[in-house]
C-alpha cells in the first residue's frame, strides 16, 4: 500500500482500538454506578465487543499498515497493568491506614460483576473484581500508548518529560473518577467531599503514581512507536510539494 493509504488504515484501526478500549474499560463501571444499567449487562453487551476490537484491530493494521498499532496495544496494556501496582499501593495505604476511602473498590466491582450485592463479597467475586480492575488499567494504558507512542523524544525532554506527561494523564483520570457517579455511589459524595479532602488526595496520588509509571514505561520501551499525530501527518503532501503550491 502507498504511504497515504497505509496512514489511513493505521488511523482507522487506531480509532477502532481507542473506541474499543473506552467501551471495554472503567467507563462501564461508572455507568453502572450511575444506575443506567447493570455491570454484567454492560460488560456482556458493550465490554466484550470492545475487547474484541482491541484485539482484532492491531491484526488488521499489521496486514495493512505495519506493526505500530500492535506494539502500542501490547506495551500500553503491559504498562497499564504495571501501573496498577503503584495505584493500589497508594490506595491500600489510604484505605487501611488513613481511612481515606469508604470501601474497597475492587471488592465492590466484584460483587457488581457477580450480581451479588445483597449477598456480599466472596472469593469468586473478589477474583472477578480484581481482574476487572487490572483490565481497566490495561485499557487506560492502551489508550495512552496508541495516542502518544514513544513521544516525547529526546529533543523534547526524554524520560523526564515522558514521566510528567504520564503523570498529567493520571491526574486527568483521577479527575474523571472524582467527577463520575462512583464517589457518590460509594458514599463519599460528589468529588468525594462528604468524606473529606483525604478522599480526593488519595485518588489523585494513586492516579498520579499510575500515570508516572505508565508514562515512563511507554517512553522507555516505545521509542519505535510513532504517536498518532505523526501518523496523521503522513497524509499531508511532501514538504517540497507544499512549498511549490504556496
Amino acid at each position: 500500500m502507498r504511504r497515504p493509504a497505509r496512514a489511513v488504515a493505521d488511523l482507522l484501526a487506531s480509532g477502532l482500538v481507542l473506541a474499543g478500549a473506552t467501551a471495554a474499560g472503567s467507563l462501564l463501571f461508572a455507568i453502572a454506578e450511575g444506575g443506567y444499567a447493570t455491570l454484567p449487562d454492560l460488560v456482556r453487551e458493550v465490554g466484550l465487543p470492545g475487547a474484541v476490537a482491541v484485539a482484532v484491530a492491531p491484526l488488521i493494521a499489521l496486514r495493512l499498515s505495519g506493526p505500530r498499532l500492535g506494539r502500542a496495544v501490547l506495551l500500553g496494556a503491559a504498562a497499564g497493568v504495571a501501573g496498577t501496582a503503584v495505584l493500589e499501593l497508594v490506595r491500600e495505604v489510604g484505605f487501611r491506614i488513613f481511612e481515606s476511602m469508604p470501601g474497597d473498590l475492587p471488592m465492590l466491582m466484584g460483587v457488581l460483576l457477580r450480581d451479588q450485592i445483597m449477598q456480599g463479597p466472596d472469593t469468586a467475586s473478589n477474583i472477578a473484581g480484581w481482574t476487572y480492575h487490572v483490565w481497566n488499567s490495561g485499557m487506560f494504558g492502551v489508550t495512552y500508548a496508541v495516542l502518544l507512542g514513544g513521544f516525547p523524544f529526546r529533543r523534547f525532554g526524554g524520560a523526564v518529560a515522558g514521566t510528567l506527561m504520564g503523570t498529567g494523564y493520571g491526574l486527568a483520570l483521577g479527575t474523571g473518577f472524582l467527577l463520575s457517579p462512583v464517589p457518590k455511589a460509594v458514599g463519599a459524595g460528589v468529588f468525594g467531599t462528604d468524606f473529606g479532602a483525604k478522599f480526593a488526595i488519595t485518588v489523585y496520588l494513586a492516579h498520579a503514581g499510575f500515570g508516572a509509571l505508565l508514562g515512563w514505561l511507554v517512553h522507555r520501551y516505545g521509542n519505535r512507536i510513532a504517536p498518532l499525530w505523526s501518523v496523521a501527518c503522513k497524509l499531508l503532501p511532501p514538504r517540497g510539494i507544499r512549498k511549490e503550491n504556496n
